[in-house]
């Protein structure tokens, strides 16, 4: 199971280097198929994600594409939303939080594949 373990890794990091959403992949794979329980597996995305971030810095270090402003105001939002998130998660139950979770990935996917068609076709 590790090789496999292994070749997901490299898959769910392709896609999420394509912007297609790996630790959402990530955490249905260890979810539904490792059956590991649903907030250790939202651990695990998140070191997942920010290995990941740190070894794409240099790259746009690099090609001077971060815009500082961006960053801070994002940072500075996110702070909040982390300390919520943490106290929703302490009090809400395993399965609530995975329905919630559940319902995200879907909501997601559709106006990902909303935005793809009115692009297509009405541009």
């Amino acid at each position: 199971m590790a090789i496999l373990d292994f070749l997901i890794s490299v898959l769910v990091a392709s896609l999420a280097g394509m912007g297609i959403g790996g630790g959402g992949l990530l955490v249905i794979w260890l979810v539904l198929i490792r059956e590991i329980p649903s907030q250790s597996a939202q651990a695990v995305n998140l070191v997942f994600f920010v290995v990941s971030a740190v070894c794409a810095l240099p790259i746009h270090l690099k090609r001077r594409s971060l815009d500082a402003r961006k960053i801070l105001f994002l940072t500075a939002s996110a702070i909040p939303g982390v300390w919520v998130g943490c106290q929703l998660a302490s009090v809400l139950p395993e399965t609530a939080a995975r329905h919630c979770f559940g319902y995200f990935l879907l909501l997601s996917g559709i106006m990902q594949a909303y935005r793809q068609i009115k692009a297509q076709f009405f541009s």
